[in-house]
């Protein structure tokens, strides 16, 4: 008796699974007031079953109660370096208490596979894709004072940090706790483990000039870093560059070194040239225009946290705006039971309104997409100059206990 709609979804399962999976419509149970499918999947019956792109469990309407697991699913692929989408489907003609109808994650093989976040109409369902890219590695080359600060200010911003120098003093977890990997050695040697790709991001600052300049030479003649910026001044940069031109170097890829490194804000002390140097960071990241770079306002760390949540929760996700909002597509919020938060969708009325309608949502497997106006009143009371309208996405993820049939 299941509709057009719900065999669909059960195929989605058949697809996506090569071991046996079969769908016993004749056995239900009631759980929680809801009459439930039971799902037998090799020899085991119970009412949920985690594929390989989603977990739920489907009643008699062919509702599907969202879970963590997608989401612990994301953070294994963003461990293993791989950037994926998580496409959240929604129903345009469902209660706004039922939006959500499914969940998945897509690789960069798949034909739908996006870089910002999209949303895609085909006029019975809403698809958002929420493109997770791969980690932001900085690569300081140098362990001493500006580093220090770099890497401590850089961290906390979302780059995945990693230290170089030859001396042991200069190079350890101890100086540098943020850091993913701190390595020590010389640079001749250690550069070429480093396998830098357009990807990353490279600040070369050591102790010298003369190794400042050997490790940018062996970027120069390598695989270029997206962002490649070495400390100095501008006469001995200049005069350094100069040289690497004689040497045969390119003009196209000596005009890709930010050097002096940093923004121009008269830096003095190395915790102000760190942070001059992280503006310029951001503003590269932020602008970067290669085919393959991800732009999203998603900080990755939200996806682990909201993987590693074994608390009653929710998560508001920004999936479409207009005009002027605090955030873009693809912030993500975890609100818990009590009205705390973790992360941000920019603060505000509108925040505010979305906290207070997540918490009354935790722990009924309910979802809803939330349009919020920002019309002239509420750009006052929240300080901004013009208002705006955000679409937020607002999930239940409070984990069921599975039973068994």
């Amino acid at each position: 008796h299941l509709k057009e709609k719900q065999k669909k979804s059960c195929q989605r399962l058949l697809d996506t699974n090569k071991e046996e999976f079969i769908f016993d419509v004749r056995r239900r149970k009631t759980y929680n007031g809801n009459r439930c499918f039971a799902i037998r999947y090799n020899g085991a019956v119970t009412v949920m079953q985690q594929s390989r792109c989603a977990s739920w469990t489907i009643d008699l309407k062919g509702e599907r109660r969202m879970h963590r697991h997608i989401y612990q699913d994301a953070a294994k692929k963003m461990k293993e370096g791989a950037a994926c989408n998580l496409v959240t489907v929604v129903d345009r003609n469902s209660p706004g208490a039922k939006a959500v109808v499914d969940k998945y994650i897509i690789t960069q093989e798949d034909v739908d596979f996006v870089r910002v976040p999209t949303l895609k109409d085909d006029g019975e369902n809403v698809c958002c894709y929420e493109p997770i890219g791969q980690e932001d590695r900085l690569i300081l080359l140098g362990g001493g004072h500006i580093s220090k600060a770099l890497c401590s200010f850089a961290a906390k911003v979302g780059f995945s940090l990693w230290v170089v120098d030859e001396r042991e003093e200069f190079a350890n977890s101890a100086r540098f706790p943020e850091a993913k990997k701190v390595i020590c050695g010389p640079y001749e040697k250690v550069l070429p483990d480093l396998a830098v790709t357009k990807a990353d991001y490279v600040a070369i600052v050591t102790r010298g000039h003369s190794r400042d300049g050997e490790c940018l030479g062996y970027m120069l003649t390598h695989e270029m870093p997206g962002y490649l910026g070495m400390i100095g001044s501008k006469r001995r940069v200049g005069a350094q560059l100069a040289m690497f031109q004689k040497e045969g170097i390119s003009r196209e890829k000596i005009d890709k070194v930010h050097t002096p490194i940093g923004l121009d804000i008269k830096a003095v002390t190395p915790e102000e040239i760190a942070v001059s140097i992280l503006a310029e960071l951001i503003l590269s990241k932020r602008s970067r225009a290669e085919e393959d770079a991800i732009q999203t306002d998603l900080e990755r760390e939200m996806i682990v946290k909201i993987a590693e949540n074994k608390e009653p929760a929710a998560v508001a996700t920004i999936v479409k705006t207009a005009g002027s909002t605090p955030r873009k597509e693809g912030s993500k919020m975890l609100v818990y039971k009590d009205g705390s938060i973790e992360g941000t969708i920019g603060g505000g009325l509108g925040e505010a309104t979305v906290i207070q309608r997540a918490v009354s949502m935790i722990g009924s497997g309910e979802s809803e997409l939330f349009p919020f106006v920002m019309n002239a009143n509420v750009a006052m009371q929240d300080g901004m100059a013009c208002g705006g309208k955000m679409d937020v996405l607002i999930e239940d993820i409070t984990e069921r206990q599975e039973v068994e049939l």
